[in-house]
């Protein structure tokens, strides 16, 4: 199995939310897509947690296999930046894994994982004092209505399109005009 590279865990970590694809149709002949903010807990495996009733839960019961694709920085490359470039094109970073989904049952390990993936979007929430005793049956209430699940990286298959057929020169060119018309994220990572 490949590693995720540095590049594709920041894009992980500053476009969390991610689309995520079930391997299996539905009754329409489409995959199910849900949009889901996912946390990475180490180099191999995802934290998220969508509704009970999103339809890509009955999905992965019947297989585990889903896409998730994160959509890092993108934007457009104007021919008027630099004479190599002739034609108008748009650059863009996406992450795209193949994972096997698993479904977290055990209520308390739901309840830590909430806290965890709580506290990496919202640290200065207090998960704790939402967790107390006066607020049991809203905690199960909650607990009863989400489906918490890891997701374990299988494959990684990223698309890094940032004109490397040019010139330094042309890329450099691209870099300045993408931070000049507000693609900053895209023009930190022009000359990867």
């Amino acid at each position: 199995m490949n590693k995720l590279t540095t590049e594709e865990k920041k894009i992980i970590e500053d476009h969390a939310f991610a689309q995520i694809l079930s391997s299996s149709m539905n009754d329409s002949g489409f995959a199910e897509l849900a949009y889901c903010p996912l946390q990475l807990v180490d180099t191999n495996t995802l934290l998220g947690h969508l509704s009970r009733s999103n339809p890509l839960m009955k999905a992965v019961k019947e297989n585990p296999l889903v896409k998730i694709i994160f959509t890092g920085p993108h934007g457009y490359i104007s021919p008027r930046w630099h004479d190599e470039q002739m034609v108008p094109t748009w650059n863009y970073a996406t992450v795209s894994l193949i994972c096997s989904l698993n479904i977290i049952e055990d209520n308390v390990e739901k309840l830590a994982l909430m806290k965890k993936i709580s506290h990496h979007f919202d640290p200065q929430w207090n998960f704790e004092e939402f967790n107390q005793k006066e607020n049991t049956k809203m905690v199960q209430h909650m607990l009863s209505a989400i489906t918490v699940f890891t997701l374990d990286i299988v494959e990684i298959k990223s698309k890094f399109k940032l004109s490397q057929n040019r010139s330094i020169e042309c890329r450099t060119a691209f870099q300045e005009n993408l931070r000049l018309t507000g693609y900053n994220d895209l023009a930190k990572i022009q000359l990867l």
